[in-house]
């Protein structure tokens, strides 16, 4: 979506048309320059009636009458096909005044009757090739080109030119036929326009901006999957849309944080700006200016915010990039966002960036951009995050890629299935854009994400609880999802990427905290799942199983994956000074009765330990070893028994 994805939401011109104006000034100056050259110098027909027309469309250039000059020109080329500088010219009256195609049609004609084409000519017609898709034509032309000028060899410009005449020559011959682009219905495919979608996390809501009319208002509208199918569009909200132009949005993993474009308006402080919206039960509310942390006097558009919301990408012009548009990054902590950090050099090129989604994986970045080798146009990127470096960018390839634009990929969670925009267009002019559903190649396929969901309530009134949500992966402590239970529904969400060891939380100031495991290990991905969850406040009997503690084996010394568990527990008696706790131990029934009751001891003692070495006075920490008195499941199956081997906090008192 070249004058629409990257440029709607507004950011001066469009694309196409910056496009037009920087190659229209150049093809004026070429056609003023060659009018010079020709009237000094002998023009190639003898036809008198071709030379006449020719001098007249010379007299309405001057005149700044572009229309009858082509008339003329084109009159000329009738009398005489092989009057080459009537094509020279008129290629380059027609690229002035935006037609495209038949500027690249009339240059071709020029290159084909001219005994020595200008070198300019021919740079423009190998990229004019490429960017329809015209690879030999290219080809044929860049070589020409370089016979002429060897030198240019070297340049920027030509070396991309010939690597990304590589890359789609030998995706055409490797191409599969297995992957098929179909477009959604038209429940979601009802407008003119249509493009930068955003799903969530279990795919039952899509968003996406539309338009009417091509060059009609932006709004955001939302698609809701029920009953086996896409439900009519409708605007997302009337406290989002207005009369200007909203659009590129982005939502969290749950639904319920939006983060969007608006341009020209809203209080913005630069041509288009970044604002955020939370939907509370069943309304959004008024949108907030992200502000000068994230938003500058340039363009910020296109936003793509992190399975729970705390972190955001985004595509911008300001300073401090290495090219013309790139992708930066700002976290939210302790409810302001940090200055944006560019991605750095391996993501971003000397070109433009776009459109970024990073995949609820937290781990793949997905992008459009036109500097690196490609099919053409924009070309959809991944790059993949490896000890907190971005990997070199991988071109998705051909069906997904064309010689078109394609920009503004979204993936499913289960890290298959990819939505995108694809657009049909009449020189610089989207006539008709639709949003459409892909399988991902194997090469490029994700690392895919579960999740549970449901509602967090108090264990004894059943109303809901705003609380948080974190998970944890254990083997390194580190904190990959943060959320919020909605405040009236008490709906949640956590996000589980594949191929980790977790450990899942939720809190609320008052209650007991809940704990979880959770393993995403193997080849095949956990089933989503709802839970839920019931949140005990704190009172004298309550108790709650510390599931995330780990021992080394027939041992009381604590594994390092129980951090983040002593982390919890130390927060709850932090935030509860007044209670005394009795840490329990458990064990299942193997073994000696004497042993366990010594081994079931010693690792409740370890965890007061523990806990007193970080911070916790003594006197609020007693501590009990239960062998297999209190089983809460049979020991007769091995998960039974993997529940029964637990310590346990109790509230003993509130002193």
């Amino acid at each position: 979506m070249e004058n629409i994805s990257t440029d709607s939401q507004i950011h001066g011109y469009s694309l196409g048309l910056r496009k037009i104006l920087l190659f229209s000034a150049r093809c004026i100056l070429l056609f003023s320059l060659t009018i010079q050259s020709a009237v000094a110098q002998e023009l190639s027909t003898t036809n008198k009636k071709a030379k006449k027309l020719y001098l007249k469309a010379d007299k309405s250039y001057k005149e700044r009458d572009f229309y009858s000059a082509i008339a003329y020109l084109e009159q000329a080329s009738q009398e005489d096909k092989n009057f080459y500088e009537a094509y020279l010219r008129m290629g380059s009256l027609y690229t002035a005044t935006a037609q495209t195609d038949s500027a690249f049609s009339k240059f071709q004609d020029y290159v084909i009757y001219s005994t020595d084409p200008m070198v300019s000519v021919l740079e423009k017609l190998a990229q004019g090739a490429f960017d329809r898709g015209q690879y030999s034509a290219s080809r044929e032309y860049v070589t020409r080109f370089l016979l002429k000028v060897p030198e240019r060899a070297n340049s920027s410009e030509i070396k991309l030119l010939l690597r990304s005449l590589d890359f789609a020559e030998n995706q055409l011959n490797a191409k599969s036929d297995s992957i098929v682009v179909k477009e959604l219905p038209k429940a979601i495919n009802r407008y003119r326009l249509q493009y930068l979608p955003s799903v969530t996390i279990d795919t039952s809501s899509i968003f996406f901006t539309k338009r009417d009319h091509v060059s009609g208002d932006e709004d955001i509208v939302v698609s809701f999957f029920k009953d086996g199918q896409w439900q009519p569009a409708k605007s997302v909200s009337s406290r989002i849309n207005s009369k200007l132009n909203e659009g590129a949005c982005s939502v969290s993993a749950n639904g319920r944080t939006m983060i969007f474009t608006s341009c020209e308006g809203k209080n913005g402080l630069g041509s288009c700006d970044l604002y955020i919206s939370k939907k509370i039960g069943d309304e959004w509310s008024y949108p907030k200016n992200l502000g000068k942390g994230v938003n500058s006097i340039y363009w910020e558009s296109q936003p793509s915010l992190s399975a729970d919301g705390k972190t955001l990408f985004f595509s911008s012009n300001r300073r401090g990039g290495y090219g013309g548009r790139d992708i930066w990054v700002s976290k939210e902590i302790d409810g302001k966002w940090t200055s944006p950090v560019n991605l750095g050099s391996v993501i971003n090129s000397s070109r433009d960036e776009t459109t970024p989604f990073i995949h609820p994986n937290g781990v793949s970045i997905f992008f459009s951009a036109n500097g690196y080798p490609g099919m053409g146009g924009y070309d959809l990127f991944v790059s993949e995050k490896v000890d907190s470096e971005w990997s070199v960018p991988q071109n998705l390839g051909y069906p997904i890629n064309t010689f078109r634009d394609e920009v503004s990929i979204v993936l499913s969670g289960d890290g298959v299935s990819a939505y995108f925009a694809k657009e049909k267009k009449k020189g610089y002019t989207i006539e008709d854009s639709k949003i459409v559903k892909t399988t991902l190649p194997s090469s490029v396929k994700q690392k895919g994400v579960t999740y549970i969901r449901g509602k967090i309530v108090d264990a004894s009134t059943r109303e809901p609880l705003s609380a948080f949500v974190e998970v944890v992966d254990l083997e390194n402590s580190s904190s990959i999802y943060n959320s919020k239970s909605d405040s009236i529904s008490g709906s949640y969400y956590m996000v589980l990427p594949k191929g980790l060891e977790l450990a899942a939380y939720v809190k609320k100031k008052g209650y007991l905290f809940a704990d979880y495991h959770f393993s995403t290990k193997g080849s095949v991905l956990k089933e989503p799942d709802t839970v839920l969850i019931e949140l005990q406040k704190v009172e004298a009997g309550k108790r709650i199983v510390l599931e995330n503690i780990y021992f080394e084996t027939a041992s009381y010394k604590l594994n390092e994956k129980s951090s983040s568990d002593l982390k919890s527990a130390l927060i709850l008696l932090r935030d509860n000074p007044s209670i005394v706790v009795e840490i329990a131990g458990h064990t299942d029934n193997v073994g000696d009765e004497e042993y366990n009751k010594k081994l079931s001891t010693q690792r409740a003692e370890e965890v007061r330990k523990r806990l007193i070495e970080m911070g916790i006075e003594s006197r609020r920490l007693e501590y009990k070893g239960y062998a297999a008195s209190q089983p809460l499941q049979t020991n007769l199956t091995e998960e039974g028994k993997q529940s029964n081997r637990r310590i346990e906090f109790r509230v003993l008192r509130m002193k």
